[in-house]
């Protein structure tokens, strides 16, 4: 009876099988039209995955496996399922080689030792507010103590904030550059990527007011258009400085010019906790709405002479026309990652209105990921490239699909039913992108906004009916000198939108602080919820169930480092996660303080109760790790070694060596200036049980051997 059973249950089981293989070739080779926007998605894995390995591999390697994939797929074309699958993995391919041919085209002979007094000589090639500072991006033709056949990257100087500088000048200034730094600590933001890809290979200060700027037409002419686009940013910049006053003028600059300098911190914090952010970042919001408007002016103004609306096409006129403004502001505003995801997005919907063909779709989202990968693919690490697509991919599934009755019906309703729905909208697209961006946000700043969803109720319809609008206006008068009654009156929206980020901003219980979310659990939550989101078909959910339950295993294993000692050899952290309070080194504040306060989920309110600086040097520390004590030395320089190691479990020594007799004397961890030094920052986790020992991880080993990576004096290859 027994072996009936069995034998039934394993018929059963195999049929179950049958089944979901079968359901599951059927969704693939009837949806065809979804593995474009499948591939997307390996295409960006592959892009993100080639700078999560330890070094790089060679274009030869990566371009012959893309060739043996697209063979494999050309071969197996007939069998859906199993081309499906090699469409995959070329997709991945293709966008590992992407990102390696980027790395490839790097800059080279970037200096890998600072600069402390020199004379660099270039082009200004850009200009930012930062800080009470000018930040400038330099062109040099010549720097001191480096061979001229090296420059072939640019360099980032920071200028007293009074001081006359204009893009298109040759500058000469005494100034101490440094290499590009590698993150502080593993776990640390690694900017130094960011600055590799947009050419930058040092950075540093000009020494007071010791430079002397000087025209040179030769040397312009060889940027001009660079040089036309930032003289007009600078334009703009002045004439709302002449026509604002307060900080609606930073906010106007951040808008319209993507300048976010004059943004205060305190108003820059606000807007994060409230949830309006993204309302600095100019991106698809701001793009959509300015395009729009320019879309709606044209098309109003063409419609109100019978002549013309009657006889031409002027809706295809008005697409032409916002697909000119969106170019214009695209320049306007920097051209940052979001602005260009959003004007990619735009062209292909003006093109797909100018050819008649339906415009707003998942596959729209597709090709503006491709086309901004294609031309920076290190972007799909960062922020900014996360957010906008998770945002947008969310909001366009739902409005083309469960939502799309809604927007169907509108033309039935009345007035105030059709505001209804407006608001309602409003209400469930704040939901979904906060639904949505929610893991993304906590993994990269440590806390949430929960009331951003009614901050938007307010700040949406006001950028939409009343700021854009005038920032149109704006842009459309600035060049005849007539923008200052424009700017007068955006300004009370500007003031709307900051009230209303102060007033959100300061209920602390909408705002979540989160800690210790695991990357690679984040990663694959998202690529999940992406995979959903594109197939919506129960046999398709399946393949991701894997996926899903990695992404629990590895954020439940997740640990999160109580020891944080940070490579420049001049600060730490330890948090006692007993007493819930995080020591760090005397001096420490900053950006960096904020950094690891959010990676302990401390709020900036509590630093005071929860963060103490250290005051003696060397620093004892005694603190409990699931039950098992440790004690804890550290200093920048020990006089008395042989005392440290005989009373101390882990013993920290920043800018000197220590002695073998440490680990002779049995303490359980040693870091010094040899291991800093050559090997990047640390991060410690405490032992869970007496007889293990503490594990290090290092900035070398967390981060790679890559060409931005400069630790030790060398830049990895």
């Amino acid at each position: 009876m027994d072996i009936r059973r069995r034998a039934a249950g394993k018929i059963e089981l195999k049929q179950m099988v049958v089944s979901v293989l079968s359901q599951t070739n059927f969704v693939v080779t009837s949806q065809r039209n979804k593995w474009f926007l499948s591939s997307v998605i390996f295409f960006g894995l592959g892009c993100a995955g080639y700078f999560l390995l330890p070094a790089r591999i060679g274009l030869g390697q990566i371009g012959l496996s893309v060739i043996l994939l697209c063979c494999a797929f050309w071969m197996s074309r007939r069998i859906a399922v199993l081309a499906f699958v090699f469409q995959l993995l070329a997709s991945l391919a293709f966008g590992a080689l992407t990102s390696a041919v980027h790395t490839e085209l790097g800059p080279d002979d970037i200096p890998t030792k600072t600069l402390y007094a020199t004379e660099v000589t270039g082009t200004i090639i850009g200009l930012e507010p930062r800080n009470g500072r000018i930040r400038a991006t330099v062109r040099p033709s010549e720097i001191e103590g480096i061979p001229k056949d090296h420059l072939n990257w640019n360099v980032r100087l920071s200028f007293l904030g009074d001081s006359v500088l204009a893009i298109g000048d040759q500058v000469r200034a005494s100034a101490r550059l440094f290499p590009l730094r590698p993150p502080s600590v593993p776990g640390d933001p690694d900017f130094s990527r960011n600055l590799y890809f947009s050419d930058i290979g040092a950075s540093g200060f000009v020494f007071g007011r010791q430079f002397e700027t000087f025209k040179d037409g030769k040397v312009n002419n060889n940027n001009a258009l660079i040089s036309e686009v930032e003289s007009a940013r600078q334009y703009i910049s002045a004439a709302i400085s002449d026509a604002m006053s307060g900080p609606e003028t930073g906010i106007a600059k951040a808008l319209i010019i993507g300048e976010r300098g004059e943004v205060t911190s305190q108003i820059a914090d606000n807007l994060r906790k409230s949830g309006l952010a993204h309302l600095l970042a100019i991106s698809g919001l701001h793009m959509g709405l300015l395009c729009g408007t320019v879309f709606f002016l044209i098309r109003f103004g063409l419609a109100a002479i019978p002549a013309i609306a009657l006889r031409y096409p002027i809706k295809k006129w008005a697409a032409m026309g916002a697909m000119l403004a969106g170019l214009v502001y695209l320049g306007l505003s920097g051209a940052t990652i979001p602005t260009q995801r959003a004007f990619v997005m735009l062209l292909v919907v003006w093109l797909a209105l100018l050819l008649d063909r339906r415009a707003i779709s998942l596959r729209l989202v597709g090709v503006a990921a491709i086309v901004v990968l294609v031309l920076r693919p290190d972007a799909v690490l960062g922020a900014s490239f996360q957010l906008s697509f998770a945002a947008v991919g969310a909001l366009v599934a739902f409005y083309d699909g469960p939502g799309r009755h809604w927007l169907d019906r509108q033309g039935m309703l009345s007035w105030y039913q059709r505001a209804g729905l407006y608001l309602a909208g409003l209400l469930l697209t704040s939901l979904i992108v906060t639904a949505v961006t929610a893991p993304i946000i906590g993994y990269h700043f440590g806390r949430i906004s929960m009331l951003g969803i009614f901050a938007n109720l307010v700040a949406i319809p006001v950028m939409a009916f009343w700021v854009m609008p005038w920032i149109v206006i704006t842009l459309a008068l600035i060049p005849f000198g007539l923008s200052g009654l424009s700017l007068a009156a955006m300004k009370p929206g500007l003031t709307i939108l900051l009230e209303t980020a102060d007033l959100v901003a300061a209920q602390d219980w909408g705002l979540w602080y989160v800690s210790g979310l695991d990357m690679l659990a984040v990663a694959l939550a998202s690529l999940a919820l992406a995979w959903i989101i594109i197939w919506r078909d129960k046999a398709m959910i399946l393949p991701v169930m894997p996926v899903i339950l990695a992404a629990i295993v590895f954020q439940v294993m997740h640990d999160e480092p109580e020891v944080l000692i940070s490579g420049d050899r001049e600060s730490w952290a330890v948090y006692d996660p007993d007493a819930e309070i995080l020591h760090v080194s005397r001096g420490l504040r900053g950006f960096q303080k904020d950094i690891w306060m959010s990676r302990f989920g401390i709020r900036p309110e509590q630093a005071k109760s929860r963060v103490k600086a250290c005051e003696t040097d060397p620093c004892y520390l005694s603190l409990t790790s699931d039950g098992i004590p440790s004690r804890i030395i550290l200093a920048s320089n020990i006089a008395n070694p042989f005392y440290a190691c005989r009373n101390a479990d882990i013993v920290v020594n920043q800018q000197t060596d220590l002695p073998t007799i440490c680990q002779e004397a049995g303490v359980r961890l040693v870091v010094d200036d040899d291991v800093l030094w050559w090997q990047g920052g640390a991060a410690i986790k405490l032992p869970a049980t007496a007889v293990k020992q503490p594990t290090i991880k290092t900035v070398c080993e967390d981060s790679g051997n890559w060409p931005w990576i400069i630790i030790g004096g060398s830049a990895g290859r």
